[in-house]
Formats: C-alpha cells, structure tokens, sequence
C-alpha cells in the first residue's frame, strides 16, 4: 500500500514559499552541496537547450542542485523525444495504414506515435513536478535572488 496523504515538500521549497511554523520544518533534512549540475558533455542539441532554459530560468532559486543532474537529463531528455515524437506525429497523421500481411492489412489504425508521445508526455509531467517547474509546483515560490557558491567547485575552477 502507498502512502497516503500530499507528497512531503523539501524543506528548501517550504522556505521559498514562506513557511514561517518551525514544526513544519525538517532541520534535519540530508542538505546537497550548493551548485548547479554540470551540463553532461554527451546530452543532444534538443536536449541542452531544455537543460539551459530550466538552470537559467529555475537555477538561482537553488531548488536543483548538482545532485539533481541525473533526473534534470531524464527530464530534457523526455522533453528532447516528445518533441521529436510530436513533429513525427503531425507530419504522419493520427490514422496510418496497416502494414503486414494480416486482415487489417490496409486499414486505417492510430498511429503508434501516440503512445510514445503520451509516454514522454507523462513522463515530462511528473518530472517536471518534481523539480518544481510546473505552475502548480511553483505556487507561491519567493526566490532569494542568490546563489550559494560551493566552495570546492570555485577552487576546481580556478
């Protein structure tokens, strides 16, 4: 049986919206290191812009951090395919012929782009949820306008 009840709120999400009950605040929370993710060298073209539009837009709210990386490359990754699987889609029609050598050879079917268009869709949905970029994940964020710079990172980069 799952859990009941809303999903639990990252306490740095709570601070954003204006939580002011210390009781609602987990001040023992697993904290990551400060700093945004590293763009991966291997991430397609689609793909890297939907990374730089979320960092430059939701970055210096300090929601994501580096430690976010992999599920921020699931997600413009999802985006990168459901774009692709849309164009495809509108360029072939909801219905396509059947192919093979069965009884509905010929016939007009929904094109199987619809499945893979609504599974990232979903997919795109639920990540971006959790990452706080939907309107709904948003509500009420007050961003501080502030980075925290982490340390070690400054002196590897010189």
């Amino acid at each position: 049986m799952g859990s009941r009840g809303p999903r639990p709120i990252p306490t740095k999400l709570k601070l954003l919206r204006g939580e002011t009950r210390p009781s609602r605040l987990n001040r023992v929370e697993p904290k990551p290191r400060a700093g945004q993710p590293r763009l991966p060298l291997d991430l397609g073209p689609v793909a890297r812009t939907v990374w730089r539009r979320v960092l430059r837009e939701l970055g210096a709210t300090g929601v994501i951090t580096a430690v976010d990386a992999d599920i921020l490359r699931i997600y413009c990754e999802a985006v990168a395919r459901y774009r692709y699987a849309a164009g495809m889609l509108e360029a072939s029609g909801p219905l396509i012929q059947a192919g093979g050598s069965g009884a509905r050879r010929g016939e007009l079917v929904k094109n199987p782009l619809h499945q893979v268009v609504r599974d990232n869709a979903v997919l795109v949905r639920s990540l971006a949820r959790e990452l706080g970029l939907t309107p709904a994940a948003r509500v009420g964020l007050r961003g501080t306008g502030e980075t925290e710079r982490d340390p070690f990172a400054d002196f590897l980069d010189g």
